[in-house]
C-alpha cells in the first residue's frame, strides 16, 4: 500500500512539474519505436519538421546498416562498393541530422524500426546474386521515395535548418539512385 501511495505522489508531482514547465512534450509512435519529442516555445518545431526528421533518422540508420550488410553479403564488387558509399554518405547525413535535432530540441530514435530490423534480418540470409538483386531493387525503390520526401522538405519545410539539410542532402540521394540503376542495368 505504501508503494502505491508513493507512486501516486510521484506521478502527481510529475504532472504538477510538467504543468508548470514552459516546455511541451509529446510522444510520437513511429512503427514500433516510441520517442519523446521535446520542443520549447522559443524554438518551436512544426509537426511536419519533426515527422521529416524522425523518418529520415530511422531510414538513415537502416541505410547505414544495409550498406554494411551489402559489403559482406553482396556478390558483385559494384554492390559491395555501393554498400560502402551508403554507409559513409548516410552516416554523414545522420551526423548532420543529429546536430539539427540537438539544436531544435528533437529527440531522435535510438534504434531502427521493427520493420527495418526484420527486413535487414531477412536480407541477412541472402548471399551473392540473390542478395544483389533484392538489395538493388530495394535501393531503387527506397531512394526514389526518399528523393520525393526530400524535395518536398527542401521546398516546403517551415524549419530553415531542416529545409537546408534536405536541400543539401538531396543531390547525394539522387546520386545513390543513379548508381543503383546503373548497377541494376549491369545485372541484366
Amino acid at each position: 500500500m505504501k508503494k502505491n501511495f508513493s507512486a501516486i505522489v510521484l506521478a502527481v508531482s510529475a504532472l504538477v512539474f510538467a504543468a508548470c514547465n514552459d516546455n511541451k512534450t509529446t510522444e510520437t509512435s513511429t512503427d514500433s519505436s516510441t520517442v519523446s519529442q521535446v520542443t520549447t516555445d522559443t524554438t518551436a518545431v512544426s509537426k511536419t519538421s519533426n515527422e521529416f526528421v524522425m523518418v529520415t533518422a530511422q531510414n538513415g540508420m537502416a541505410e547505414v546498416e544495409m550498406g554494411k550488410q551489402a559489403q559482406s553479403n553482396g556478390g558483385s564488387q559494384d554492390v559491395k562498393d555501393f554498400g560502402k558509399t551508403l554507409e559513409t554518405d548516410h552516416g554523414n547525413a545522420n551526423a548532420a541530422l543529429i546536430s539539427i535535432a540537438n539544436e531544435e530540441n528533437i529527440l531522435l530514435p535510438t534504434a531502427m524500426t521493427e520493420d527495418h530490423r526484420n527486413h535487414l534480418a531477412e536480407m541477412g540470409a541472402m548471399k551473392g546474386k540473390d542478395y544483389d538483386k533484392h538489395f538493388i531493387d530495394m535501393m531503387i525503390d527506397s531512394h526514389g521515395k526518399s528523393i520525393e520526401r526530400f524535395k518536398d522538405a527542401a521546398a516546403n519545410n517551415a524549419n530553415a535548418r531542416v529545409k537546408d539539410f534536405a536541400a543539401k542532402t538531396l543531390p547525394t540521394l539522387e546520386t545513390h539512385l543513379a548508381k543503383a540503376k546503373a548497377i541494376k542495368s549491369k545485372m541484366k
